[in-house]
């Protein structure tokens, strides 16, 4: 995703990016309870400005995350990533962004392909910097 077309989905969601990668850090290190009150937090602070499908779909993505983790099922895309493999995840990367960006996607859509590649960014950086 283009460093113009981020900037114009961070002024769409308006969320802390802190706020979002200690929602992501908590899903990781498996402590549910605390991502999910990140989530409640960051879905507040959405509302509060202008409500729409993209921050729908967005919130629902980090919802259907949790779950994922939480499930510990085998099936699940993110239990079956590896998230070591830096090149497996860039192509997820390059892959959500494309449909986020996508105008044939609706915007709920849209918003749920972001918040995974919001997540998948987040764990690219995590993985460089050991």
């Amino acid at each position: 995703m283009s460093p113009k077309k981020i900037e114009k989905y961070k002024r769409e969601i308006i969320v802390s990016p802190l706020l979002l990668n200690r929602v992501f850090q908590s899903m990781l290190e498996r402590r549910f309870t605390e991502a999910e009150r990140r989530l409640e937090e960051i879905e507040t602070k959405i509302r509060e400005k202008n409500y729409n499908e993209f921050k729908r779909g967005f919130i629902q993505a980090l919802k259907g995350m949790i779950l994922m983790y939480r499930s510990n099922d085998q099936d699940t895309f993110l239990n079956n990533i590896d998230l070591k493999d830096v090149n497996v995840l860039k192509k997820y990367y390059r892959e959500f962004s494309k449909n986020a960006e996508n105008r044939l996607h609706a915007d709920y859509d849209r918003g749920y392909f972001f918040a995974l590649a919001k997540y998948i960014f987040f764990i690219l950086k995590q993985t460089k910097s050991k």
